[in-house]
C-alpha cells in the first residue's frame, strides 16, 4: 500500500490562455470556502489498468484570495497529496482539470511535508 504524503509547495505557475488550450475564464478564489482542486502530474507513470497516476492538488494564490489570471505567470501555493513523489525546487509539473492540462508549474520551494500516522 502506498503511503500518502501532503506537501505544501510554493510554485511559479503559468495558466494557459483559452487560445493555448487552457480554461475559458479566470479562476475566482475570492470565496475562501471554495477550494480549487486539480490534478498534478509529476511523471509517476501508469496504474496496472494503464491510467496515468496523478497527485491530488489544491491551488491558492500566494498573496491570498483573488483571481488566477490566464496567460500570466503567477506564484501560487499548492497542497499536494500523493505517494512520495520527488518534489523539490526546480521540479516541473503540469496541473490539470480532469484530462485537460491548464497550467505548467515549477517548484520554487517546499514549505511543509506531513506524513499521516
Amino acid at each position: 500500500m502506498e503511503e500518502w504524503v501532503r506537501k505544501l509547495v510554493r510554485a511559479r505557475a503559468y495558466f494557459l490562455s483559452p487560445e493555448e488550450g487552457g480554461r475559458s475564464r479566470d479562476v475566482d478564489l475570492r470565496d475562501g470556502r471554495r477550494r480549487y482542486e486539480m490534478l498534478a502530474d509529476f511523471g509517476l507513470g501508469r496504474t496496472e489498468e494503464g491510467r496515468q497516476r496523478y497527485c491530488a492538488a489544491v491551488v491558492a494564490l500566494e498573496d491570498g484570495p483573488g483571481y488566477i489570471e490566464l496567460g500570466v505567470e503567477q506564484v501560487v501555493l499548492v497542497g499536494l497529496y500523493c505517494p512520495d513523489a520527488v518534489v523539490q525546487p526546480t521540479v516541473t509539473f503540469d496541473l490539470s482539470e480532469g484530462p485537460k492540462v491548464v497550467a505548467r508549474a515549477t517548484v520554487l520551494s517546499v514549505l511543509e511535508t506531513t506524513v499521516p500516522r
